[in-house]
C-alpha cells in the first residue's frame, strides 16, 4: 500500500489542529479563536452557537494549511504490523527489529564470540573460515545435498584459482538469500533468532562444544 508522505507544511497542521482540538476538549476556546486573539483563559461553551462557529471556522481555516489525511494515512501504514516499520510490540516508536542495522548486529556477534571463546581463538582467521564451512555444510545436508555432490563441488572449487574474499562474502550473501527466498524463508528474522539464541545460553554450553571440535582437530581451543 503506496501512500502519499507527509510535508513538513502537512504535519505542521496537524500539529495546530491538535492544539486546537484539545484546547476544546479541555473546555477552553483555542486563543487565536477569541474575540482579541490573546485571551488563554477564554472558556469554550459548546451550547453557545458563536464560540461554535469561531471555533469551526478555525479548524476548517487550519485544515485548508495541509493534508490531514497524508498525516493519518501515513501513520496508520507506519503502525500497521504488516508494514514492518515499527516495532509492535513497544508503546514508544521504535523501528522493527526486521530494521535494525545489520553492521552494528556483525559487530556484536564477533564481540560475543571474543567474550565467549577468548580474543585468540575467536578473531583468528582460520577460525572463523572453520566455524562458516561447518555451518555452510550443516545447511547443505539440512537442504538435501548429497555428499559426493559438495566433494564434486569442491574438487571444482580448488581445481580453480582462489577469489577475492571480499568478493566471494558477497557473493555468499547472494547465493543466501537467493537460497532462503525460494525456500520461503525470511533470512534477516532467521539470523536475528538465531543470534538471540545463541546469546541466551551460557558461555560454558559453547565453549565445551568449541573445546570438543578442538580435541577432534576441527578448530581451536578456547583461550578465555
Amino acid at each position: 500500500m503506496n501512500i502519499a508522505k507527509a510535508s513538513e507544511r502537512d504535519i505542521s497542521m496537524a500539529i495546530d489542529l491538535c492544539g486546537i482540538l484539545e484546547s476544546v476538549e479541555k473546555g477552553f476556546m483555542p486563543i487565536s479563536a477569541t474575540k482579541n486573539g490573546n485571551d488563554e483563559d477564554a472558556e469554550f461553551d459548546r451550547d453557545n452557537p458563536d464560540d461554535c462557529r469561531a471555533v469551526l471556522n478555525l479548524i476548517i481555516d487550519t485544515l485548508r494549511a495541509g493534508s490531514i489525511g497524508r498525516v493519518i494515512w501515513g501513520m496508520a501504514v507506519l503502525v500497521n504490523s504488516e508494514s514492518k516499520l515499527l516495532d509492535p510490540d513497544t508503546d514508544i516508536i521504535k523501528p522493527h527489529p526486521s530494521l535494525s542495522n545489520r553492521q552494528q548486529r556483525q559487530a556484536e556477534i564477533l564481540q560475543w564470540a571474543n567474550s565467549t571463546f577468548g580474543e585468540a581463538t575467536a578473531s583468528n582467521t582460520g577460525e572463523r573460515i572453520r566455524r562458516f564451512a561447518e555451518e555452510a555444510i550443516e545447511l547443505v545436508q539440512a537442504s538435501g545435498l548429497d555428499k559426493q555432490a559438495l566433494h564434486d563441488i569442491i574438487n571444482h572449487v580448488y581445481a580453480k584459482p582462489a577469489g577475492n574474499v571480499s568478493q566471494e562474502i558477497g557473493q555468499v550473501g547472494v547465493s543466501l538469500l537467493g537460497l532462503a527466498e525460494h525456500l520461503g524463508i525470511q533470512a534477516d528474522d532467521e539470523e536475528r533468532k538465531e543470534f538471540l539464541r545463541i546469546s541466551s545460553l551460557p558461555s560454558e554450553h559453547w565453549q565445551a562444544r568449541q573445546n570438543a571440535k578442538a580435541e577432534k582437530g576441527l578448530g581451536l581451543k578456547t583461550s578465555m
